[in-house]
Order: structure tokens, then sequence, then C-alpha cells
């Protein structure tokens, strides 16, 4: 049992070595590529085309000032990454009344105006002076109370219409949608940084798990190193996998592009079925290997524990006053109780 538990555990291991190095290239590429804040773009600008805006290019220049706004983006032209409803209605009143930082272009200023009167707020400017003085108010009576919650009271207050109240049904179930197709894009980009980090270094897990199961002194290895700097759970602590890539780097279980063999081993045919197994499990992503291991371990260590007890309550031998008592003798079955006489004195 223990055998094939240590067995999971090296090869966990392995697999949350480079599922780490998966999840940091795959962040880089979504942050340099700013995929969160596109994400978001879009769905903002959906949301303005469901509360009036005609336009697919205004409502994505709407959008666009938006999340460009200075108190919004994440550095200089770059799109932000978080919103609040209170925030994005605010901001659309302050893009209409045009006396804001941030000012918009073309035609996207009268379409918004438009909507907003549609929608029951005519003058923008002074609807939003009477929030702003509302919310200092609240805050003045009620301290207690966050910035987000003196905004929504003083919106709901101030400016009672129906554009706000479209907003306010429609705008966390935007977000949730934002949130679930930035997921799904995350996940194709794991999938490709996965597959390209197996092809580079040819993860082959079918053969790691082989090697695990023959090699008791390469099991033994992984298993002690993982236990000592994966047991304790702790967020400052840096693991260092430069000793994992060179044991595995030695046994010849991966192969870098620096190696002279690198292209002959690709060629081998039967490392395809563990390569693309590796892909598959790899774009599982790192915390799901990190939690695995965590309770790989654990059940490791309470395995352990009671093999230890039971073997040395096997190996125990009584002596002295702890002799064990004399087995207990059966008494007589009770048809055989009264008299019986003398057998012996028959004939």
């Amino acid at each position: 049992m223990l055998k094939t538990l240590d067995l999971l555990i090296g090869a966990t291991t392995v697999l949350l070595l480079f599922s780490m190095a998966v999840t940091v290239i795959t962040q880089a590429m979504t942050n340099l590529a700013g995929q969160r804040g596109r994400h978001l773009r879009t769905g903002l600008a959906d949301l303005l085309q469901q509360l009036g805006i005609s336009s697919a290019g205004c409502a994505q220049k709407i959008a666009d000032s938006v999340l460009k706004h200075p108190m919004i983006r994440e550095g200089k032209n770059k799109l932000g990454t978080v919103i609040h409803r209170e925030e994005f209605t605010k901001l659309l009143l302050d893009l209409a009344n045009g006396d804001g930082a941030h000012k918009l272009e073309g035609d996207a200023e009268g379409e918004l105006k438009k909507i907003l009167a549609d929608g029951g707020i005519p003058d923008p400017g002074q609807a939003l002076k009477n929030v702003r003085a509302l919310a200092l108010q609240i805050e003045a009576s009620n301290p207690e109370l966050s910035n987000q919650m003196r905004d929504a009271l003083a919106i709901l207050r101030e400016a009672p219409s129906d554009f706000v109240a479209r907003v306010n049904s429609w705008f966390d179930n935007t977000i949730d949608r934002v949130s679930q197709r930035f997921t799904t894009y995350t996940h194709w980009i794991t999938l490709f940084v996965s597959l390209v980090v197996v092809v580079v270094v040819q993860l082959d897990i079918i053969a790691v798990c082989d090697r695990l199961w023959i090699d008791d002194q390469f099991r033994t290895t992984i298993v002690s190193d993982a236990t000592k700097q994966f047991s304790q759970s702790n967020d400052d602590k840096k693991v260092d996998p430069k000793p994992y890539y060179d044991l595995l780097s030695d046994t010849g279980l991966i192969t870098l592009p620096l190696d002279r063999n690198w292209v002959e081993r690709i060629k081998d045919i039967r490392k395809a079925p563990g390569m693309l197994l590796s892909v598959l499990l790899l774009s599982l992503g790192a915390p799901f290997w990190y939690n695995a291991l965590k309770d790989l371990l654990k059940m490791r260590s309470t395995l352990a524990s009671k093999d230890d007890a039971q073997r040395a309550q096997r190996q125990a031998t009584p002596t002295g006053d702890n002799k064990a008592p004399p087995p207990a003798v059966p008494s007589p079955p009770a048809w055989l109780s009264g008299e019986r006489g003398d057998l012996g004195a028959v004939g």
C-alpha cells in the first residue's frame, strides 16, 4: 500500500513542478497581452448595447474610455481589469457630462447622452453632483458604511431612473459571463503552454511512473524531498525545482533541446501516449496538483504511523511479568454434568 502511495506522491510531485512552470508562463502571456482587460472591455461594450447604444463601435469607444479612466486603468494607457457597478454608473455620468479628466470622441458622447436621457437622466452633470453630495452626507452620518455602499445608496436616491435600474439588473450577470469567458480562454492558453513544455522536455508521465515503481532509490528520493518541501503549507516558502529537474534529467526521464539526442528521442513513437497524458494532466494547473500532493502526504503520514504501530506490536515479545496468561480451559458441556459413576467398574 505504501509503495503505491509513494508512486502517486512521486508522480504528483513531478506534475506539480512542471505545472508551476506552465502556470507562470500562462500568467505572463495573459498579463503582457492584457487579455483580462480586453475581455472586460468586450463585456462592458455588450452591456452598453443592451442599455441602448445602437452602434457597436460607439459602445466599444465608451467601454474603452471607462477602462482607461485615470481612476480605473492599470498603468499608462493600459485597460483596467476591475470595476464596480457604482463606479461604472458614475463614470458614464461623468463621460456624458464631458467635464471629467477623460472625454469621449466622435459620436460616442452623443449616443451616451441619448440613452441617459431616454432612461430618465436628462442632466447627467447635475445628477452626478447630487450623487456626490448625498454620498458625502451619508459618510458624515454613517461613517461605518463602506464607500461602495455609500455610492450605491446615493445613486439610488439621487438618480432613480430606468437607466440605473437596467445597469443594476445587468451588470453582475455581465461580469459573471466575462469571468467565465476569460477562464475558458485561460484554459486554452494553459493547454497550449502545457503542450509546448511537454514537447520541449519530452515529459512522459507513463515512463516516470514505471521508473518510480521499479527504482526504489529514485522513488525514495522523490518522496523524501517532497515530504520536506511540501508537507507544511507556507505561502512565503519558495520551492527550488532545479534539484528535481537535475534528477529527472540524470535518469533520462526528461530531455532538454540542448541534448544532442533530443531529436532522436522525440522520434520514439512509444513516448507519444505518455506525453499526451502529460499535456492533459499539466493543464489542470499547479493549484490542483499542490492540493493533491498535500492530501497524499497527509494520507501517507497516517498510514506510515499505523504501519509502524502494527510492526511494533508484532515484534513485541512477552517477558517477565508481561507474560501472556495461559489459555482458558473450556468448561464441560451441560449434558455431562451430574453423576456419571465409575465406568471402570463395569465388567
